[in-house]
């Protein structure tokens, strides 16, 4: 299952903290110059790997990315820049390969320097362990993860595998967290990058968590060129890996106990549907009351009323797991408290709104909002 050309490798480094055991540095190396492509968070405030990434992307070439989790080297000045680089060329230079072709992704705590000499120390076993350990690789760049995640499909002859990282801190509006894409196939950097921009509009930018757009979103794509393909095959692949990988983390939530798919129609164009689904998807008091299996459907139409989408409130319709709820802006006739309670115990929650006679649609996926959540991120850095 592993795309022609690429090695992996993973090692802990103490990154967190001397204390920490767990895997937290990880590597991907392509035995030869690989066309290169990325998508990078929105959020203003941007990790000095990112800026890093952002700029090497732009070569179009790379050979190798490494990965840290358990600091994420974001609001950390030149320093962070400068410690960033500084592991990359020491990974560039054991390779034997360009400084400008390693490109760094980083994830965990904001605000604390790298600890350097701890990552420096472990590059030489970095590079002796590479092989075909994905699962190790996958474990090094978790946090509050609760599995890897991984997923893979044949595209062809060529090879399509992706990694990705996240539970929490999601709503991307780029990518989410880290991930990285991997195949073997003959694909130039720009149609990659096409590829990728496309494939995230409704995967990695269809989900959210908790409404927070991380620091350090990046998605890195490779294609190390070994295996002549129809590029088109590749694409629908691609975007069934990076699918697959956003539904993951989805279903990864932190706290989450139900993952809920919310389908907004009728608005006048694709973007107005993904303003009011995006809107639905990160109230706290829709997840909620999901998490509550409290019947309160008002709360839907609220968050779809204040998104900011144009809407006639008479036209709105609004069904969950099939069942009515309101009809014509109103609680829909024949609508029982009880019976949407029971509806609402289902581990799985499709939530359909209609917004009026319009073309545009749009598909959301989140998570309901429980105590766990808050038990996770009130104690994220201690």
């Amino acid at each position: 299952m592993i795309p022609a050309g690429f090695l992996f490798s993973a090692v802990n480094a103490g990154i967190k903290s001397p204390e920490h055991k767990g895997l937290d540095m990880g590597l991907i190396y392509c035995d030869k110059d690989a066309s290169v492509a990325g998508v990078f968070t929105a959020n203003q405030i941007k990790a000095a790997p990112v800026l890093i990434g952002m700029d090497l992307v732009k070569t179009g070439r790379s050979r190798c990315i490494v990965v840290n989790s358990g600091n994420a080297n974001a609001c950390t000045g030149t320093k962070g820049i400068e410690d960033a680089r500084a592991v990359t060329a020491a990974v560039a230079d054991r390779l034997g390969v360009g400084h400008n072709e390693v490109i760094p992704l980083s994830t965990g705590v904001i605000g604390i320097g790298l600890p350097v000499e701890r990552m420096l120390s472990k590059v030489e076993e970095l590079k002796k362990g590479l092989g075909d350990d994905i699962h190790a690789f996958s474990r090094s760049i978790m946090t509050t993860d609760t599995y890897p995640k991984i997923s893979f499909r044949q595209a062809g002859n060529a090879k399509v595998l992706g990694f990705a990282k996240g539970a929490g801190m999601i709503a991307p509006n780029m990518a989410t967290t880290l991930a990285v894409v991997l195949t073997d196939a003959v694909i130039d950097p720009q149609v990659l990058d096409n590829i990728i921009r496309k494939s995230v509009i409704d995967t990695f930018n269809a989900i959210s968590i908790d409404g927070d757009t991380s620091t350090n979103d990046t998605l890195i794509a490779l294609a190390s060129g070994y295996v002549q393909e129809d590029v088109s095959t590749v694409e629908i692949e691609i975007h069934d890996v990076i699918q697959e990988l956003a539904m993951m983390i989805v279903r990864d939530g932190e706290g989450a106990t139900k993952v809920v798919e919310i389908l907004v129609t009728g608005t006048i164009n694709d973007s107005d549907a993904k303003t009011a689904a995006m809107s639905v998807a990160n109230s706290l008091l829709v997840k909620t009351a999901l998490f509550g299996c409290d019947p309160n459907w008002g709360r839907i139409i609220a968050a779809a009323g204040y998104s900011s989408v144009h809407i006639q409130p008479e036209e709105i319709e609004i069904t969950i797991n099939g069942y009515a709820v309101v009809r014509y802006g109103v609680e829909a006739d024949g609508f029982d408290e009880n019976t949407l309670n029971d509806i609402l115990k289902n581990k799985e929650i499709s939530i359909t709104i209609s917004l009026g006679n319009g073309s545009g649609r749009f598909k959301a996926f989140t998570t309901d909002l429980s105590y766990k959540y808050v038990e996770i991120n009130s104690a994220y850095r201690t």
